[in-house]
């Protein structure tokens, strides 16, 4: 298993760097573009390797913490409970982090297909997929309200609302015309906002350690989200205005 583990290791950080990069070069090209298309196709593989790599090396940890993770296993008896429950903790949000990746991509290139018949977005799958991040968004902001730690209750937060948001938006009565253009939009931006926050909660904390004291730390993984929401609120006025969403 912890074989398995590395090797999904390897393949989530390369094709996760590569997303990275790719995340900016759909946004700055033409909407509906044949470039758009293409690059924001590209974009979408790319991040279902990323989530789904991330939410089976999540779920190993869950089940077998002291098989991927063997140097807990020189800790004392005490030690060991607690480092149990920090390594299921962060691999929760690590999991609720991919699960908006996977959550975010998946209904965004699901609007673009269903456009106004909102039904082939009812399918088992991707309400299971909905209710998943849900839930587990639900269970990061319980966890990090009880150890108030920052990071837990901002992306617990996000991760439950933006479920909540997916479902209000697939059951609700009307939509605008063609504001499925916006939702696609959110979406992918949302699933950017998830991929910058796990390279900095994971990837670049030992270097953000250094050059941060305390609790400024949190910022570089807060500012995804806020750069995040930002582009969505712009993008969503500049799609009103472009494609004439009523």
């Amino acid at each position: 298993m912890a074989f398995i583990h590395q090797i999904l290791l390897y393949i989530h950080i390369l094709v996760g760097a590569a997303a990275l990069v790719l995340f900016w070069i759909p946004m700055a090209a033409k909407k509906g573009s044949p470039s758009h298309k293409k690059l924001g196709n590209l974009y979408a593989y790319a991040m279902y390797v990323v989530s789904i790599s991330g939410i089976i090396m999540c779920i190993m940890v869950l089940i077998a913490p002291l098989t991927i993770k063997s140097k807990l296993a020189v800790l004392d008896a005490e030690q060991l409970s607690g480092a149990l429950l920090q390594a299921r903790l962060f691999a929760t949000f690590l999991l609720a982090l991919s699960l908006l990746v996977f959550v975010s991509i998946k209904h965004g290139l699901l609007v673009l297909v269903a456009k106004q018949n909102r039904a082939l977005l009812k399918t088992p799958f991707h309400l299971f997929s909905v209710a998943s991040l849900t839930l587990t968004g639900v269970v990061v902001l319980y966890f990090g309200l009880m150890q108030s730690h920052t990071l837990y209750m901002i992306f617990g937060v996000l991760c439950s609302v933006t479920g909540v948001s997916i479902y209000h938006y697939i059951f609700k009565a009307q939509i605008k015309e063609r504001q499925w253009i916006i939702e696609h939009l959110s979406a992918f931006v949302g699933s950017g906002i998830a991929v910058y926050t796990a390279f900095f909660a994971v990837g670049g904390r030992h270097l953000l350690s250094e050059l941060l004291p305390g609790q400024w730390q949190v910022l570089p993984w807060v500012l995804p989200g806020v750069i995040g929401g930002v582009m969505i609120s712009r993008y969503k006025k500049r799609s009103i205005q472009q494609f004439k969403v009523q």
